[in-house]
């Protein structure tokens, strides 16, 4: 794992963020428009917390590294998709010891996402 992959995936975090909001907005139903609102809040309190944890061990961002990484998925359920595969990927490079609160994170994120994928299946 390197500081470029940490800071990278904090900005693609910030790119899902947009797309969530973008898809609130254009939300034909009710319940797409909740779940990404849930989805929203979702994102930034893991982004927080995974920032925080990765701060000590890759370093805070420099000025004008952080920005949001576009996302282009067009429905609620493939940005899930994305994020779930992102997610994942991240995880599998976090191996070593002092890597194990952020993988920690990386599982409770699973779970909320897996949740949600679930409640978009619903309806």
């Amino acid at each position: 794992m390197e500081a470029k992959q940490f800071i990278d995936s904090v900005c693609a975090l910030e790119g899902f963020k947009v797309k969530f909001r973008e898809l609130h907005w254009n939300a034909k139903l009710m319940s797409d428009h909740k779940l990404c609102d849930s989805l929203i809040s979702s994102v930034t309190e893991f982004q927080d917390s995974f920032a925080e944890e990765g701060f000590p061990i890759f370093g805070k961002f420099n000025s004008g590294e952080f920005f949001p990484i576009q996302q282009f998925s067009d429905s609620t359920k493939e940005t899930l998709f994305d994020l779930q595969t992102m997610i994942y990927n991240f995880k599998a490079l976090l191996t070593e010891p002092q890597y194990c609160s952020l993988s920690a994170l990386c599982d409770n994120f699973l779970h909320e996402i897996n949740k949600s994928i679930y409640l978009n299946s619903l309806k």
